[in-house]
């Protein structure tokens, strides 16, 4: 991502770059832990599941419409504030859910979290991008990324470990020091850049008539809309082959696994051509959807088909954010990638009401992968597009934009 300096890049200091994956790891953390820890929280709290759940509707639906407000709001702050100040805020709100006395605080405490959730990652990605070394732009994002998916497959079983063992209020403690990490860390090494990212109040709304970030935006919804309608459902997809439920989380850690892979894989091609990695990782998530109903009526086919799905889709991440966070430089990087992330969890709520009611409705979970590759081929179609688009004569694009 271009930036205001004509002087090389050094790349991401490694203390840095680890403060970055850390703070990934607890935001993924703390934005999933409630599901394993519902039965809990029931207990504690005195309130049936289904409120419990709620706690998860507050996050996400905070996240989704705070991150472009913030975003709006915060366009001057220099990013070192910016994450800093994200960063102690998170941890004070996530200390206030470890001593929750009511559900009422609880849920109080993930609004207020859910809130800072995306000012504080968009931080984290537009200084690694400024601080990328040429050609890096993607690994730099993709590790960010991979924080994420760490927490998919670690943090939350983590964090319902502790629940079981030590009480609900651990799981919360966990998230608030590795915040807590990060956030001295941060101040230790955070460079103080006060280059401005472009426009600021109204003027930055203007980017999103950007067509390739309108396009990419589109394409952050239906992958997660296609994508998740099988991911969300992975364990009655495995069970429905006659997976003991015992046998279920040692099949997730494989499905973990190849998603990290994933995004590792969706960095590098990025850093090969940005544009062909779109398409690339879209087209292959929507043959791994394919390949996944095909296979799925086997316990082996199942879990190969929901590893495949897990690699082609975390691929997406790497290219699609730097995609957003590039067409959008110069104007309001931060604004786009806010609404990007607003996207993707518009999207993966559209694929949970969506598989839920085909479920419900008496359609085998087997089934489910059929469901998204619709999605995944408007994302290829949107992304072929653009590819077509950007390769029109400069004077014309300059021209349409």
């Amino acid at each position: 991502m271009p930036t205001a300096s004509t002087t090389p890049s050094a790349g991401v200091p490694r203390l840095l770059s680890f403060a970055f994956v850390l703070g990934a790891f607890a935001l993924g953390t703390s934005e999933n832990v409630i599901a394993g820890i519902l039965p809990r929280l029931s207990e504690a709290f005195d309130v049936p599941v289904s409120d419990v759940g709620l706690l998860v509707t507050a996050y996400a639906g905070t996240a989704v419409i705070a991150g472009p407000a913030l975003a709006l709001l915060t366009a001057r702050m220099p990013l070192r504030k910016l994450a800093l100040l994200g960063m102690l805020l998170y941890a004070a709100g996530t200390v206030l859910a470890v001593v929750a006395p009511t559900y009422g605080v609880l849920m109080a405490a993930r609004i207020i979290t859910g809130a800072l959730h995306t000012p504080v990652l968009v931080a984290f990605m537009l200084t690694a991008l400024r601080l990328a070394r040429d050609g890096e732009e993607g690994r730099t994002v993709g590790r960010i990324t991979l924080g994420l998916g760490v927490a998919t497959v670690i943090g939350v079983p983590v964090g319902n470990a502790l629940s079981e063992t030590l009480g609900w209020h651990w799981a919360f403690a966990l998230i608030a020091a590795l915040i807590c990490i990060t956030l001295v860390i941060g101040f230790a090494v955070f460079p103080d850049d006060r280059t401005l990212r472009g426009e600021t109040g109204w003027r930055s709304l203007r980017v999103l008539g950007r067509t390739a970030v309108l396009g990419g935006v589109a394409m952050t919804a239906m992958a997660g809309l296609g994508a998740m309608t099988l991911l969300t459902f992975a364990v009655p997809f495995l069970t429905n082959t006659g997976v003991d439920e015992r046998a279920v989380a040692p099949l997730l850690l494989i499905y973990g696994a190849a998603c990290l892979v994933g995004n590792i894989l969706g960095g590098r091609l990025t850093d090969r051509n940005l544009r062909r990695a779109l398409t690339i990782t879209l087209v292959g998530t929507g043959i791994a959807l394919l390949s996944a109903g095909l296979l799925g009526g086997s316990t082996i086919g199942a879990v190969a088909g929901l590893s495949l799905v897990g690699i082609t889709y975390f691929s997406t991440f790497p290219p699609l954010n730097t995609w957003i966070a590039t067409s959008a430089d110069g104007i309001a990087p931060d604004l786009a990638l806010a609404v990007n992330s607003s996207a993707f969890n518009i999207g993966i709520a559209a694929a949970g009401w969506l598989g839920g009611t085909a479920i419900t409705a008496g359609l085998d979970p087997t089934r489910l992968p059929y469901l998204g590759i619709g999605a995944l081929a408007v994302a290829v179609i949107i992304s072929i597009l653009l590819r077509a688009y950007h390769s029109r004569p400069a004077s014309i694009t300059a021209t349409v934009n």
